[in-house]
């Protein structure tokens, strides 16, 4: 989905140059009657100064100057980040084909039995890539970039349908609004399904950011109770976990390898929490409208976690349900480090 402007962003567009013109002209037209006035004067033998008119006609030029550069470089659009000391990527035409022995975001130096990702398409201004063994990636649009070479990106482990449309364009659309960082996105296989969550190979064929820090994993609806379990239990995989839709079981999530219960998830490594040899959990449990089994779920995990050593948040009543992952976006911004270089 190419990215359409907001109206706000239009109006600065075409405003600034416009005002910035106006004022050039008005200052123009001031210094040339200052100069009239003070030539009539000669001819009475009265004092001339001619300081007044250069000065206007010095602001003249600034403007113009001023009405140019916002033409040429419109006020808005790239990516600002949290943070503001971070490197920035800013909106600009797709570069152009490589070479076909090297395709953008490959590793120099791939091992030789990793075969080239297969593209699948362009969603939301992306691309949508699949491994060899069924993963599939999707890239941001700011992930090819001219300005972007030798960017390593967040990273998001998705477990959902992959035809889902509404986490690219709700991540898309944020990120190509400055109000969210860019992130790869990885859907590997179901949430417990006793698949490598994570293949060895995104690392070696994308730049990825390596860090815990920089990545989260996402489940939605049957995966949400699996990843916030995963989290819970090992916090140190990943910096966040997303819950959407989910039901979670009063005495924990759900083990989604065999349907079994596991015991509550607060039970195993309390005590690590508290000593500060884990990190401590974060949560977000996203609800859309409309479905009050999950929202009643997700507040009751966060009633069973209160007093515990992790962050549980919970973010419902959101629609449409793409605005409810523009909005996810921005939680993985706020708990992820941003674009960064090696």
């Amino acid at each position: 989905m190419p990215y359409v402007p907001m109206v706000a962003e239009v109006v600065l567009l075409y405003a600034w140059p416009v005002l910035a013109a106006a004022a050039a002209l008005l200052l123009a037209r001031s210094a040339l009657r200052h100069w009239w006035e003070q030539r009539a004067g000669r001819v009475y033998e009265l004092p001339v100064a001619y300081g007044g008119a250069v000065l206007r006609a010095a602001g003249a030029v600034l403007a113009v100057g001023a009405a140019v550069l916002t033409a040429s470089f419109p006020p808005f659009g790239g990516l600002t980040g949290h943070g503001g000391a971070r490197d920035t990527v800013v909106a600009a035409a797709p570069a152009p084909p490589a070479p076909a022995d090297v395709r953008p975001g490959q590793s120099p130096e791939p091992e030789e039995d990793d075969a080239p990702p297969r593209t699948l398409g362009h969603p939301s201004g992306g691309t949508l890539e699949e491994l060899e063994d069924g993963t599939r990636v999707w890239l941001p649009p700011q992930y090819d970039f001219p300005n972007s070479a030798g960017l390593y990106f967040p990273l998001v482990v998705a477990h959902l349908d992959p035809a889902d449309p509404d986490l690219f364009a709700g991540f898309a659309a944020q990120s190509l609004r400055g109000l969210a960082d860019p992130v790869v996105v990885v859907l590997p296989a179901r949430c417990g399904g006793g698949a490598v969550e994570l293949p060895d190979a995104v690392g070696r064929l994308y730049r990825v950011l390596p860090d815990r820090t920089a990545r989260a994993v996402l489940g939605v609806g049957q995966d949400a109770s699996c990843v916030v379990r995963r989290q819970l239990e090992r916090p140190s995989r990943y910096a966040a976990a997303i819950g959407v839709s989910g039901a979670y079981e009063p005495d924990g999530p759900q083990d989604m390898d065999g349907g079994a219960a596991r015991p509550a998830p607060r039970t195993p490594g309390v005590g690590a929490y508290q000593a500060g040899a884990a990190p401590r959990p974060q949560l977000l449990l996203a609800v859309p409208s409309g479905e009050e089994s999950a929202r009643s779920s997700a507040l009751a995990l966060r009633g069973r976690m209160r007093g515990m050593p992790a962050e549980v948040r919970v973010l419902d009543n959101i629609t449409p349900r793409r605005r409810l992952f523009a909005l996810v976006a921005g939680y993985v911004t706020e708990k992820l480090d941003g674009p960064g270089r090696l």
